[in-house]
């Protein structure tokens, strides 16, 4: 996801929803690097995962884990909403100084330029409107906070009133009625697979073989079937579209691949994807605003000639987001994780006085 918003803003031509002709090796396996779309697929069908399987662990009521799940969405994404209004105001109008003379659509779309917003829209943003379905024109990857919030909140409802076998089937009853709206989709396919897993029936399949075929549906992005010439019109059925069914299934797939494969466990138990994994979303959070500001200006300043001043952008890019992802997890993220295990924990000692009383 971050090398593929680097290269929304410094290069276009590797992205298939910004021109009608990419580079070739979008079209190749290789794409799956820029691929955004599924990466967010990924995510989504990972939440679906994670959420389900701690609310399965869970014996807190829908009523409590729904507002403590909207709090650890809202905190730290306000204070991203925070962290951008800051860069924006300092470096108001970098993105259309760079699209000047290095032009990409994406750098001036959805992101708040030369007349910057006060402080009271940076809480209205971060508390309520992306959860809207409507963005943030401060920090534009916060669109994927509505389907967050609604996957994971609707995960945490459906265990807090159903068991069992009545639990699997209403999944697959939801399933079936998000077919329409992958991005739902995703967390339902999470949930299923969580289910499955849990009573060890998720063992049907060869993980290289996912893995594989994950990889061929997944890498593909928009315009891939009228590029190569394979039915489209439907974007339901049309492979590479954002609203196609592809994604789904190819996140899917990729991590039941994860899930059973012993070399791929060893790989992300490693150090440092570990370190990525507990910086994943400080990282999603902080990443594009420095992007369409702090980068965006150094790349209008220098001007470069050479297409190799791209590598050293990329990797002062990586490293910044990086040490910013970790400085973030550690003031930010783990102190609202601590604070809602707090809450919860207050919460359940409160539930258990008064059944004591009522005793």
């Amino acid at each position: 996801m971050v090398f593929h918003h680097f290269c929304c803003a410094f290069l276009p031509q590797f992205e298939t929803g910004l021109n009608d002709h990419p580079n070739w090796l979008v079209d190749t396996p290789l794409g799956i690097l820029v691929n955004g779309h599924f990466s967010v697929s990924i995510f989504f069908v990972l939440s679906g995962f994670v959420v389900a399987r701690a609310a399965a662990k869970n014996s807190d009521p829908f009523y409590i884990n729904i507002p403590l799940r909207y709090l650890r969405l809202a905190l730290p994404s306000t204070a991203s909403v925070l962290f951008a209004w800051g860069l924006l105001t300092l470096i108001p109008n970098a993105a259309l100084r760079l699209n000047e003379i290095h032009a990409s659509p994406w750098l001036t779309q959805y992101v708040y330029q030369k007349q910057i917003p006060g402080i009271f829209s940076v809480f209205c943003s971060g508390l309520v409107v992306i959860f809207l379905g409507i963005g943030s024109n401060f920090n534009n990857v916060l669109w994927t906070m509505h389907y967050e919030a609604m996957g994971s909140m609707a995960i945490y409802l459906l265990y807090g009133i159903t068991r069992g076998r009545t639990r699997r089937i209403f999944i697959v009853l939801i399933g079936l009625a998000t077919l329409r709206y992958p991005n739902y989709l995703c967390f339902v396919l999470g949930a299923l697979m969580m289910e499955l897993w849990s009573e060890e029936k998720l063992r049907y399949g060869h993980p290289v073989a996912a893995l594989s075929t994950g990889i061929l549906l997944g890498f593909p992005g928009h315009g891939f079937a009228a590029r190569w010439g394979f039915p489209h019109g439907n974007d339901l059925w049309s492979i590479g579209e954002s609203g196609s069914l592809f994604a789904s299934v190819a996140a899917a797939l990729i991590l039941y691949a994860v899930l059973n494969s012993r070399l791929l466990d060893k790989m992300l138990s490693s150090r440092i994807p570990k370190f990525l994994g507990q910086t994943s979303f400080p990282l999603y959070l902080v990443h594009v605003p420095l992007l369409y500001t702090v980068f965006a200006l150094a790349y209008v300043w220098i001007k470069p000639a050479s297409g190799l001043f791209i590598l050293p952008l990329f990797a002062s890019f990586l490293a910044t987001s990086l040490v910013l992802a970790w400085t973030g997890e550690a003031s930010i993220d783990k102190p609202v994780l601590n604070g809602i295990h707090w809450a919860r924990k207050k919460l359940r000692e409160q539930r258990s006085a008064k059944k004591v009383l009522t005793a």
